[in-house]
């Protein structure tokens, strides 16, 4: 059984992180004047189209940190999503919005 503690440890981590990536999804929202030459706009429309690839990641993430909130709220943070039981620490550790215990990640992606 996975302590109190550790679950209200993993909501404050798992809060920090949406924090950050939603400044990080802001910051990737502005998009500069375009350069006055060719070159720079090709630059510039590359930087824009790398930041868009990234934050398409970033939302998928939040989206995920998002849903174990509600797990936590729940009470079913920590127990795997095929057969309800726990997550292995480690891997919530690694990894805090992990739905499912190692074995069945690997059937379930």
């Amino acid at each position: 059984m996975i302590s109190k503690e550790f679950i209200d440890s993993q909501k404050k981590l798992i809060e920090n992180k949406i924090d950050f990536l939603s400044g990080e999804l802001s910051k990737n929202k502005t998009y500069k004047d375009l350069g006055s030459t060719d070159e720079d706009r090709a630059k510039e429309f590359e930087d824009f189209e790398e930041k868009t690839a990234l934050g398409k990641g970033e939302n998928q993430e939040v989206a995920n940190l998002k849903r174990a909130l509600d797990r936590i709220n729940a009470g079913t943070y920590g127990k795997c999503k095929v057969d309800g039981e726990p997550i292995e620490v480690g891997r919530l550790k690694a990894f805090p919005e992990a739905e499912y215990c190692a074995s069945h990640a690997k059937t379930n992606k």
